[in-house]
């Protein structure tokens, strides 16, 4: 059975139409690629630094953003300190800023401590395409690192659970562990109940 994945989120933000449709376009490509293996995206559209922290703050309950790809204009590049709260109010968020080459450096130096990305315009389809790319591939890894060690805390649950319980059918029954083993595996069996369920009444019943 193929894994659910969660819908990524997606902030598109730019100040020119042009910059948009652009911005857009590299996000279908993105999905297309993308399509067989991972998310699906849902892409908020803003125009300045205000919508993009209404865009941040409002779309959490259907998918947090995780990346925010923004086409900075002169005028927006005066809200630097802004941006930067919306970082750091949203850790998980990756920032791709495009900005003009006159205040690439500065803009840079600003942003060296927080997960921005900073690209000069005009906008480079390919590397911003493959830039996103490795931003969902890491995402998708850190997903099943996340599965795979609640998988695991939930084994090593079960098995601290049930060796408690055998411990204390050893104590209480004066069983062997192959008979307080046995005996968990049948209750289990007879009664219709995984062995952490029949495990945990035992523990119930003599603590």
């Amino acid at each position: 059975m193929k894994q659910t994945v969660s819908p990524c989120g997606i902030i598109a933000a730019a100040g020119t139409e042009e910059t948009m449709q652009a911005i857009l376009q590299i996000l279908g490509d993105v999905q297309t690629l993308t399509r067989s293996s991972g998310p699906p995206l849902r892409i908020v559209q803003a125009r300045t630094v205000t919508e993009i922290a209404q865009a941040a703050s409002s779309s959490a309950a259907a998918a947090p953003p995780e990346i925010l790809l923004f086409g900075m204009s002169r005028k927006e590049s005066a809200a630097m300190d802004e941006l930067l709260m919306i970082s750091s109010t949203n850790p998980q968020m990756q920032i791709i800023l495009l900005v003009g080459k006159e205040v690439e450096a500065q803009i840079g130096y600003r942003c060296k401590k927080y997960p921005v990305y900073v690209m000069t315009l005009p906008l480079r389809r390919r590397i911003l395409t493959e830039m996103v790319r490795v931003i969902l591939n890491m995402r998708m890894r850190l997903i099943e690192r996340e599965e795979e060690l609640k998988r695991m805390r939930k084994r090593l649950n079960e098995i601290s659970v049930t060796t408690r319980a055998k411990c204390l059918l050893i104590q209480m029954r004066q069983m062997t562990e192959d008979q307080a083993h046995y005996y968990l595996e049948k209750r289990a069996m007879d009664d219709g109940l995984t062995k952490v369920e029949v495990a945990t009444e035992i523990i119930r019943e003599y603590s």
